[in-house]
Formats: C-alpha cells, structure tokens, sequence
C-alpha cells in the first residue's frame, strides 16, 4: 500500500504534548499538525506551561532546541502566562525538536510525571532522509544458515500451569528448546476449553531490560509473551537485577565486532523458535499470526516477519535496532538504539569499522524489506532513544505490497509514542474468526 504524505494521517496523532508535574502541565505543538515539513520552510514549536489549567507566569522554561540529534542550541525564557514560540529550520532533510523543562523561583528544576513526553519535534522532507545503510551482499545466506542452525535442535517444549490473571485462560510457564545459550522462555495463555484451529495467536517480544515475561491474555487468541533472554520467569526482582548488573550488564552492545557471536543472534535465535513453538499449537487455527512489541521489541517483532513468512502482521513500536549507520550519513545524524558505534566527523576508528560491518546483519532498514505481511510501525518525533529517522527509513524500506501504517506524534517520546494504526489493525483481525 503506497502511502503519500497526506495519507498518512491514518496513523497520525494530531494532539499536544502533555506534561504532568504534579499540577504542572507543559503543552508542545507544532504550527502544522502532522509535524512534517518541507525543506526550507520554517517550522514554530508552540510551548504552553500551566499550573491547575491556568497559565503560568514568573517561572522559568528551560529548553534545547537539537538538530537531527546530534546539534543543539540551549536556551531560557521567563513565562508570561502567553505562549512561548521556538522557531526553525532546516534547508535539508532532516530531524528537528525542542526538549523543555520548568524551572521553580529558586531555579531548580520541577520533577516530570515519569512516563509523560517533554517536548515536540518536527520531520523535514521524510522521504529524502539520508540513509548509509549497505546491505551485505550475503544477507540472506547468512539468516538462512542460521535458520539451518536452529533447525538441527528439535523444537521441544516443556510447560508448568502456573496462576492465570484471568479465570477464562489458562496460563503456563514455557521453554523450548533452541540453539544457542538459551532456550525460550516465556508465559503462555490458552482460552479454556479453546477447540483445535480455533485461535489466532499474538507473540510479543520485550523492549530492552532484564526482567521475566508477563502473564498475557487476550480473548479468542493465543497470546505467547516471550522475556528477551531466555531466562527464568516470575523470579524475585533480585534475580533479574543481579542479572542486569552482571552477566547480562552489557548485553547490547556485547561481541558487536562479530557477526556469530553478537548478543542478538541468540536473540533472533529465539525469536524464530518462539515462533516454531506456536506453530505446533493445535488451538492454533493455522492463519492468524501476529507478532508484536516496543522497542527492542519492535525490532524482534520486525526480525520476525522478516524471517518467517507464515507470519500475518506485525505491529512494532518504536522499533529499536535500525539505522546503525547514521552517524557516517550526509549530514549524519543520531543512529538508533542501541548506538553500536558513532563517528566523530564521520570517520570511524578500525575497531568501529569491524563494529559497522558486522552489525549491518542486525540493521532492520534491510530486514524490512523481506516482510511479505501487514505491516504497522510508530515513531514519535521527540523520541531520543530510538529517533524518528530511522524508524522512518524502516518503514520507507518495507514493500510496497505490504499494508502498511505509521503512527507519527509529533510530541511523542520513547514512552509516549502509540501504535495507534497497528493496534486497531490488530483488534479487528483479533475480532473475526
């Protein structure tokens, strides 16, 4: 489904930016809704700050106003109880947003709800975003041996009942065995009573941490929710900490230098056989299968679709792991998460160079365009961990085959971003039989 600019308000979210401290509100916008500019044009970010849902006057605001985040500009300002405009411009494509914070009498800064965003961002001319990508020329050969790999252990699973968080399921601690260090692991929920080839079923991935799986369900499907690193479930929160801390503190950017030995392999290991898993599933009804998550969520969930192709749709959050390369792009920019590496000038050192090549197997700017299903992404463009660049060239590479929707918010954050278009898709597909 191709998609111009003015369609996409399918998955726009047109609202403000709202800030909760305690009775403090901040309310960014951009002067055009959408928050998508042409080069060259200038863009005015609006700031409102309130307090009870009155204007505030006599504090101060705080801002940085980043360019394509790797530039900003700082500054402060008096309220006045008035609207407070931030303008720009970039005569190039390119990313742009405005990061605030409220400042008390005595010049300290106020404490922001945890979770709300704290500013507004723009995305100029999107469809010529400069992308450094280059896709090995044994992309597939490589996914293929590994898939060959997985394929040698049996796809063997045990399985506990454990307490359901709804009577109607009936709820199970899982491991399936897989290749490398570890298996599966994950908490699965049955509908009682489900008939064979009955269920849809929904796989979700988690985001980036150490901690178990959650106990899902979701009426009329299967719902399998798969903890990132294979590690045992429903522990006291010591264990995963201790886990963080230790064997697991440098996950993400662990072996980056190799292609066989960095963390995500296993990972992605995993992501295939939780899939191998629920394939086997009598209740499955053999047609419906979805795959979903946020962060490095949303990258497994990507992976997934990208690497079988029985899967149905995907809906990826702020997917995480893409774009790697943009700190060597022309004007370079902020890569996404994890930032396996970033060159000072564009140039990198030979270590980072060894880094570049391998994880260009790990970018899914070209796992993106294997993915044959439904297809549903979301950025917000105040989000500085996995920035809206390439989320977008992400979903830019995907096929023009595919359905596809992007849920931009423009004050959206890491945490604040929604996948407006893949959850609606997603409940109506939940909805039929």
């Amino acid at each position: 489904m191709n998609l111009s600019l003015k369609k996409l308000s399918l998955g726009l979210v047109f609202c403000a930016a709202w800030l909760f401290a305690g009775d403090f509100l901040i309310v960014g916008k951009t002067d055009k809704e959408s928050g998508i500019y042409a080069k060259g044009e200038k863009i005015t970010f609006s700031i409102q700050a309130t307090e009870d849902g009155k204007p505030v006057s006599g504090m101060k605001l705080r801002y940085k106003l980043t360019y394509d985040g790797v530039r900003s500009n700082d500054g402060e300002t008096l309220l006045n109880g008035q609207p407070f405009t931030i303008d720009a411009q970039l005569d190039y494509a390119g990313w742009v947003y405005v990061s605030c914070w409220l400042k008390d009498a005595e010049g300290k800064n106020i404490d922001i709800k945890r979770g709300s965003s704290n500013g507004v961002g723009a995305l100029v001319a999107p469809e010529e975003l400069p992308c450094a990508a280059k896709e090995p020329a044994d992309f597939d050969a490589f996914w293929k041996a590994q898939r060959a790999l997985l394929d040698k252990v049996p796809v063997k699973a045990t399985r506990e009942e454990v307490p359901s968080l709804n009577d109607a399921f009936v709820t199970y601690d899982v491991k399936v065995d897989c290749a490398g260090i570890r298996p599966v692991s994950g908490y699965l929920s049955i509908p009682k009573g489900a008939a064979p080839k009955s269920c849809a079923v929904v796989v979700s991935y988690h985001g980036a941490g150490v901690r178990s799986s959650y106990k899902p369900y979701r009426y009329g499907a299967i719902s399998f929710d798969v903890n990132a690193h294979g590690i045992l479930n429903g522990q006291p929160g010591e264990y995963y900490n201790n886990l963080n801390k230790g064997e697991l503190h440098d996950y993400r950017t662990r072996n980056s230098n190799n292609r066989e030995t960095i963390y995500f392999r296993d990972m992605y290991l995993r992501v295939m056989r939780a899939l191998d898993y629920v394939k086997t599933l009598p209740e499955w009804d053999g047609k419906r299968l979805i795959v979903t998550g946020g962060s490095q969520g949303g990258a497994q969930s990507i992976v997934a679709a990208a690497l079988d192709h029985d899967v149905t749709m995907c809906v990826a959050g702020v997917p995480a792991v893409s774009d790697h390369t943009g700190s060597i792009a022309k004007p370079p920019h902020k890569p996404g998460w994890p930032t396996f590496y970033f060159a000072r000038d564009g140039m990198l050192t030979p270590e980072q160079e060894a880094i570049a090549k391998t994880v260009e197997y790990y970018d899914n700017v070209h796992f993106a365009k294997r993915i044959k299903c439904d297809t549903y992404i979301s950025t917000g463009f105040n989000d500085t961990t996995c920035a809206p660049v390439g989320v977008w060239l992400v979903y830019h590479n995907l096929p023009k085959e595919c359905q596809k929707g992007l849920t931009m918010t423009p004050n959206g954050n890491h945490g604040t971003s929604p996948n407006i278009a893949g959850n609606t898709a997603m409940a109506d597909v939940l909805s039929k039989k």
